[in-house]
């Protein structure tokens, strides 16, 4: 078994994806900043960054943000602030391409890796209508939303809304009940 043990790696190995939220609290704007600040240092194409971001933290730019998710996800309501990742194609490296999906990923994992530095959860949600979104937040044509992340202070013992079908139902785990997969699964070839 291969054992990570710098701090990066503890950090790596503490991020979940979290779908409960304790909305009592507030998040500093100086952790917002700092969480952001780790996205805008991820590579990208020809360091092209070509990511902006839109930061809801009041109640009206949060449901602006969540009447835009899919149903499934009531629990981002309960989110303390939610970071919508958008790509600037006026910045992208060939964006015809959508190469700048790369970008974003990049940014978005340090984004959710710093949140967990900050002592905050997060969650990386796709499942949102990407126009009722552009209409509700104004964005013009070179904006995309890629990624919504709602953020904030884990609700430790509560259990996000019940889902329509089973756990089992949606996902097929097979083998790996932790979800993650051995190292060795995923090697092709160590030669």
């Amino acid at each position: 078994m291969i054992i990570l043990e710098n701090e990066i790696a503890k950090i790596i190995v503490k991020r979940s994806s979290v779908r409960a939220f304790d909305n009592s609290k507030k998040i500093p704007k100086t952790k917002i900043m700092k969480i952001l600040k780790a996205g805008t240092l991820a590579p990208s194409a020809r360091n092209s960054q070509p990511w902006r971001f839109y930061v809801a933290i009041s109640e009206e730019a949060k449901t602006k943000v969540c009447e835009a998710m899919a149903e499934r996800n009531p629990w981002a309501k309960e989110a303390n602030a939610i970071i919508v990742l958008l790509a600037d194609k006026n910045f992208a490296v060939r964006p015809d391409e959508k190469k700048y999906y790369i970008d974003i990923g990049l940014c978005l994992e340090n984004i959710l890796l710093e949140a967990v530095n900050q002592g905050l959860g997060a969650c990386a949600c796709t499942a949102f209508d990407k126009e009722l979104l552009t209409k509700a937040l104004g964005l013009p044509e070179h904006l995309e939303a890629v990624v919504v992340v709602p953020l904030g202070y884990e609700a430790k013992g509560k259990k996000f809304a019940e889902m329509k079908r089973k756990y089992g139902e949606i996902v097929e785990r097979r083998d790996h009940k932790d979800g993650t997969k051995k190292l060795e699964e995923c090697i092709i070839n160590l030669a």
